[in-house]
C-alpha cells in the first residue's frame, strides 16, 4: 500500500475516532445538564414539602407575629431542638438525648464489668454520655463554615440582583438555583415559606434562627432597617460581603499563626492516655497503684478539658 493510501487511511480513522469522542462527549454533557436539572427540581420540591410539613396554614400567623424572634429565653428543650436542625441533617433530638444516658449505661456498664473498676467505669459512662452532644456541635459547626464560605458570593449574587431592578424574592430564588447546598437549601427553603404565606420579615427571621450564623443575622437585620429606613440596599451587601471575606481572611491568618501552639497542646493533651495505654501493655500491673486514687483521674480530666476549653477561647474570635 502506498504512503498517500497509509495516511488518508489515519487520517480518516482519526477523523472518525475524534467525531465519535465529540458525540460521546456532547451526549453525556447534555445528561449530565438533565440530571443536574432533574436534581435542582426534585430539591425545590422536597423543600417546598419542607416548608408545608413545618409551617401549617394556621401557624402561618403565629410565625408572622413573633418576626423577630431569637429568643435567648427559650426551653433548653427546644435549644436542643434548633442545635439538631442547624446539623443539616434528618437527626431526632429526642432519640440523641435518649442515646446518651444509653451511651453511658452500656459502655461503663461493660467497663466495670471487664475490669472490675467502678471509677473507670464511671469515667468512660461520662465520656459516652457526651458523645451525641459533641457530634451534633462538630456537625452543626462544619454546616455553620461551609455557609460562612459561601455568604460572600451570596450577597454579592443578592446586590447585582436588586441593582439589576429585581426584587428580593427573585434573587432568592435565583440563589436556591445557581448555588449549592447548604446556602441553596436555606435560601429556597425560605422563598417557599414566603409562597406559604408568611411575611420576608418573618421567613428571614426564621433563616437566621435556623442557621445560627452571626453573618446571616446581620443580613437579616440590615434587611429589616432597610425595609423600615429604606437605603442603598446593595451596596450594604456588598460592604457585608467584603467584611466576611476580611474575617475569613484573619481567620486564617490566625489558625496558620496558632497552628504550632495548638498541635503541642493536642499532643500534651493525647501524651497522657497514649503512655498510659503503652506502659498497660507492656507492664499491665504497673499502674494498679494508681487506680486506688481515683481523685487523681478526675483531676487530669479536669486540667485537660480546662486547658482545652481556654485554648479555644484564645483563638476563636467570633465570641
Amino acid at each position: 500500500m502506498s504512503m498517500p493510501s497509509l495516511i488518508f487511511l489515519f487520517t480518516a480513522g482519526f477523523l472518525l475516532v475524534a467525531g465519535i469522542n465529540l458525540l460521546l462527549v456532547d451526549f453525556a454533557a447534555e445528561r449530565q445538564k438533565k440530571l443536574n436539572q432533574k436534581l435542582a427540581d426534585e430539591r425545590r420540591l422536597q423543600q417546598a414539602e419542607k416548608a408545608r410539613n413545618s409551617m401549617p396554614a394556621s401557624d402561618a400567623f403565629a410565625l408572622d407575629s413573633e418576626s423577630l424572634g431569637i429568643q435567648d429565653d427559650m426551653p433548653p428543650y427546644q435549644k436542643w431542638k434548633f442545635r439538631v436542625a442547624q446539623t443539616g441533617k434528618p437527626l431526632n433530638p429526642l432519640a440523641l438525648l435518649l442515646a446518651s444516658p444509653a451511651l453511658a449505661i452500656v459502655l461503663g456498664g461493660v467497663t466495670w464489668l471487664a475490669s472490675g473498676s467502678l471509677v473507670l467505669g464511671g469515667l468512660l459512662a461520662v465520656v459516652a454520655a457526651t458523645v451525641p452532644f459533641v457530634a451534633v456541635n462538630v456537625l452543626r459547626e462544619r454546616r455553620r463554615k461551609m455557609l460562612l464560605k459561601q455568604l460572600p458570593d451570596v450577597y454579592e449574587m443578592l446586590a447585582r440582583v436588586l441593582r439589576a431592578g429585581q426584587t428580593m424574592s427573585q434573587a432568592m430564588r435565583g440563589i436556591a438555583d445557581e448555588f449549592t447546598p447548604p446556602i441553596s437549601e436555606e435560601f429556597a427553603f425560605c422563598w417557599e415559606q414566603q409562597n406559604l404565606g408568611l411575611s420576608p420579615e418573618a421567613s428571614f427571621q426564621e433563616l437566621a434562627k435556623r442557621t445560627g450564623v452571626i453573618e446571616i443575622k446581620i443580613f437579616v437585620v440590615a434587611l429589616s432597617i432597610h425595609r423600615t429606613t429604606g437605603g442603598n440596599l446593595s451596596q450594604l451587601l456588598l460592604k457585608l460581603s467584603n467584611v466576611i471575606r476580611e474575617r475569613e481572611r484573619i481567620r486564617g491568618k490566625v489558625d496558620a499563626l496558632t497552628a504550632e501552639g495548638k498541635f503541642q497542646a493536642y499532643l500534651l493533651i493525647g501524651l497522657p492516655f497514649l503512655l498510659a495505654g503503652v506502659i498497660s501493655f507492656i507492664n499491665p500491673g504497673y499502674l494498679a497503684p494508681l487506680i486506688r486514687y481515683p481523685i487523681v483521674f478526675v483531676l487530669a480530666a479536669g486540667m485537660l478539658t480546662l486547658g482545652y476549653v481556654w485554648m479555644q477561647k484564645i483563638i476563636n474570635f467570633d465570641q
